[in-house]
């Protein structure tokens, strides 16, 4: 009897524990999205705020540049309380409150860049960067945003149509 005894209350203990760790649970967390508008006429990123404070901006040279010459621009942007998303202009100064690293100063002909706002989300998930060139610049109109389609490619959509998806 005192076997039975034993084996409920580590039965119940186990129990109790794996409730208590699964109520601490709150779900996934989101994976953001970065986007590249053509904002005023010049490149900024769009990102698609998913219940963050701030947002990191990655933009980053990516046709085999030498590991020693590594170029990126990034930013980290505060979000104002109720954004759906935040704009953040490209290669400049993106405004008060947020830091920018900076070694990379203009999208040259002929070079590929990625775009990324690097929040991931469970298990190292996140969403796929936006690679283009500055020939695809012209082809982003007025309230469309180029996003990644899937690692490999690209495609433009309504900004508003970022938006809906964010945090998914």
């Amino acid at each position: 009897m005192t076997i039975v005894k034993r084996s409920l209350a580590v039965a119940v203990a186990v129990l109790i524990s794996c409730v208590a760790l699964g109520a601490c649970y709150m779900g996934p967390l989101p994976v953001q999205h970065a986007a590249l508008a053509i904002v005023d006429g010049k490149p900024a990123a769009i990102v698609a705020v998913c219940e963050e404070s701030s947002v990191d901006v990655v933009l980053a040279l990516t046709d085999g540049t030498p590991h020693g010459e590594f170029q990126r621009w990034s930013a980290t942007v505060p979000v104002p309380a109720g954004a759906d998303h935040v704009e953040v202009p490209l290669l400049g100064p993106a405004g008060e409150d947020t830091v920018v690293v900076t070694p990379l100063t203009a999208l040259e002909p002929g070079r590929f860049y990625a775009l990324d706002s690097p929040n991931y989300g469970p298990e190292g998930t996140k969403a796929p960067s936006v690679t283009f060139t500055a020939a695809d610049l012209p082809a982003i109109g007025s309230g469309q945003v180029l996003v990644a389609n899937d690692p490999d490619s690209t495609k433009v959509i309504p900004l508003d149509s970022l938006i809906d998806k964010r945090c998914s």
